[in-house]
């Protein structure tokens, strides 16, 4: 937004007061009485300008809120479809809270609001952040760890593209029936779709540089909403799909930046290189802040998806660009939201590489994305979920696959995304199924009740797990038969694994496999579960001796899940 300044309002334009966590309008307060908010939750004010000479998203807002122990803390407010302005903020204390709204149609900084209202308890988890007790562990504030599960359901606004064309809030709430936590969404650059017929692409926020659709951006408060509802955090991808020169779904000449649509850029480069440019897109990131950074399920921004695949656009441009946006996005979000951006990975390369980006202060979750016919067999799939995660894992971040998927997949048994998803976990990443109707056979899988039913029971066996102090990745122990492989999720004295079994045969019941674990002397207590009806196989206690443990699986096909855990000694 530029400059704040300020209006005055007419006697007969009253603010409108509201506080929610999923909105609710409050009661008219008695005389003299506050709103009240819960801690977390979110406070709103409406209010009008009807002196306005400025273009709705020309007009500069500040809101000042004065916390209980003094700490002020400004944000900014944002047109809406009918007109009207709304600032947002939410409350990290309890206690009473003041406020100061000023605002600037066009003749100056005015102040056009100002009051109070109280902040009671609540048991809300609060914002998601890196981990204080693990580099690689996202914790919310309450210091629970929190670890990626979900989709790159990446247009979920367009029912079209939705398993069973389900509206978006309805989509939200059937993935975390299925045990999802996150969802990862593109804000469209190109803003003109060809297909199935021409017309304005849904998901463009920006259909001209510095004008924001409202009603577009109501559907993203709808899904914000919808997250705050059912338990979802939303990675929003700002600048995605738009940079490619001569394309269609992914259009340079369809992006508002673009010369070929009134905007000030000659090609893609100039987007990324021109200070001038960079200050406009700017303001594209302060409308997200204003708008939608109030909400804690707002997991992070992503800055942009896929440059390497979109344009072809080359490390050495795109790197300076994320860096400069991230310390912008830091320096202008009093909540500190993470930051990421949505490469995909060290293995397609246009021009340097982004080990520069995964190393920068600015990115705090490292991103990468997992297709190709390469990985469509599960083995070689969980190998590279592996190989990728230990090679991200040396810059001391959370990692995170935020794509990846295989339109082939089996769906009657979803086994590539079983195995994807519990590889990438015990592997020490967070990880995003991509779906979509089946257009690309490398991708596009819709997610369907039989598919996200492998979620509900992986969600459902992280949630047994303990995770305080963190759990990481350990060295891969020794399993039989030959070709079985354990992945182990561990601390001292507590392991969680997952088996998969040999490629030769697989598929086929497996009886007799063991995995041998190097552990101190003692007793402990091993579980096993079947890892896709959820469903307790065996527990037992066992002595381990010098050597370690010898653990006997029990039978089960394809893979399965386990835990170890010592056992207090006996005096």
């Amino acid at each position: 937004m530029p400059p704040r300044p300020f209006i005055r309002l007419v006697p007969l334009a009253l603010l409108a007061l509201v506080a929610c966590a999923v909105p609710r309008t409050l009661p008219a307060p008695s005389q003299g009485a506050l709103p009240e908010v819960e801690r977390l939750a979110r406070f709103e004010v409406g209010f009008e300008l009807p002196e306005r000479t400025r273009h709705p998203d020309d007009v500069s807002i500040e809101a000042r809120f004065t916390a209980p122990s003094g700490q002020v803390v400004t944000v900014g407010g944002f047109a809406v479809a009918g007109g009207g302005f709304r600032v947002r903020f939410t409350p990290r204390e309890t206690g009473e809270y003041r406020y100061v709204i000023q605002a600037d149609g066009g003749s100056g900084p005015r102040e056009v609001s100002s009051g109070g209202f109280r902040v009671r308890p609540s048991d809300r988890r609060g914002f998601v952040r890196r981990g204080t007790g693990s580099a690689h562990q996202l914790a919310w504030e309450d210091g629970g760890p929190f670890i990626p599960l979900g989709e790159n359901r990446f247009n979920v606004y367009d029912p079209t593209w939705n398993y069973n064309q389900l509206p978006a809030p309805e989509y939200v709430a059937y993935m975390a029936s299925h045990g999802m936590n996150t969802l990862r969404v593109f804000i469209f650059t190109d803003c003109e779709r060809e297909e199935p017929q021409p017309g304005p692409q849904p998901g463009c926020l920006e259909p001209q540089v510095g004008r924001f659709d409202p009603e577009v951006a109501a559907q993203y408060d709808a899904i914000l909403e919808a997250a705050e509802k059912h338990g979802i955090y939303v990675i929003l991808t700002l600048f995605a799909v738009g940079f490619t020169p001569g394309e269609t779904w992914k259009s340079w000449e369809d992006n508002p930046y673009s010369t070929a649509r009134g905007g000030p850029a000659e090609t893609p480069l100039d987007f990324f290189e021109r200070p001038d440019i960079r200050a406009l897109a700017e303001r594209k990131l302060r409308y997200v802040l204003d708008r939608y950074g109030y909400s804690p399920h707002l997991l992070a921004v992503d800055l942009l998806n896929e440059p390497e695949w979109d344009g072809n656009n080359g490390e050495e441009f795109w790197v300076p660009w994320g860096e400069h946006m991230a310390e912008v996005w830091h320096a202008a979000d009093p909540y500190g939201h993470l930051v990421t951006l949505g490469s995909v990975g060290l293995h397609w390369n246009e021009d340097g590489d982004e080990r520069p980006w995964y190393s920068s202060p600015r990115n705090d979750i490292l991103q990468w994305h997992l297709y190709g016919k390469e990985y469509y067999e599960v083995h070689a799939l969980a190998a590279e979920f592996s190989r990728k995660v230990a090679e991200s894992w040396g810059y001391g971040k959370p990692v995170l696959c935020g794509e990846f998927g295989y339109g082939g997949d089996d769906p009657q048994t979803y086994d590539h995304t079983h195995v994807g998803i519990w590889s990438a976990i015990f592997s020490g990443a967070g990880v995003l199924a991509h779906s979509a109707p089946p257009f690309t056979a490398d991708s596009d899988v819709m997610m369907t009740p039989g598919r996200g039913q492998h979620f509900r029971v992986l969600s459902d066996f992280l949630s047994r797990l303990s995770w305080s102090p963190p759990l990481h990745p350990q060295l891969a122990p020794l399993a039989t038969p030959e070709g079985t492989r354990a992945w182990v999720l561990g601390r001292s004295g507590y392991w969680a694994l997952w088996v998969l079994g040999a490629e030769t045969g697989y598929g086929s019941p497996v009886r007799d496999a063991t995995v041998r674990m190097g552990v101190p002397s003692g007793k402990y207590r091993v579980s096993w579960w079947n890892d896709v009806t959820g469903e307790q196989l065996a527990t037992e206690e066992l002595t381990a001796r010098q050597g370690g443990l010898v653990l006997r699986l029990p039978g089960f096909v394809r893979h399965v899940a386990g835990v170890v855990e010592a056992l207090p000694a006996v005096p």
